[in-house]
């Protein structure tokens, strides 16, 4: 609990977004994943040489995560919530796609009235949980 010295805003600082970095264990899958599936774009990438692994930023609208291509079955797996709006025409863009990745749901009757969310595992683990910002989805 912050106490009166401690408490925001501190004068000169300034809390900016944050953006997670994900394990990616196959760039291919990765991109066709993030990119293809999701609709990510990619913002930019990085190599220490031509053959080695990448590491990129994605974005989907206000949304960066970084992809960390140099990561293995022993990184952590992540979670990240990605606030947003509309989330039954995203639900229903990807349904229309027909890929072979799990369907996502976002129908919950334990929770009616409440905002929805849609959790989406990527194939490296990690849990993208998309979360409406209105009680429609």
């Amino acid at each position: 609990m912050p106490t009166e010295e401690h408490t925001l805003p501190i004068p000169g600082f300034e809390v900016r977004s944050s953006c997670p970095i994900l394990r990616m264990l196959d760039e291919a899958e990765g991109r066709a994943f993030y990119v293809g599936y999701l609709g990510f774009e990619v913002d930019w990438e990085c190599r220490f040489n031509p053959g080695a692994p990448v590491f990129m930023q994605v974005r989907l609208g206000d949304a960066h995560i970084h992809l960390d291509g140099h990561a293995t079955e022993e990184s952590p797996k992540s979670q990240v919530n990605i606030p947003v709006l509309g989330l039954r025409n995203y639900f229903d863009s990807l349904i229309a796609k027909g890929s072979d990745y799990p369907e996502p749901c976002i129908e919950d009757v334990r929770y009616v009235g409440r905002p929805t969310d849609m959790n989406v595992e990527d194939p490296f683990g990690n849990l993208l949980i998309f979360c409406s910002q209105t009680t429609e989805g």
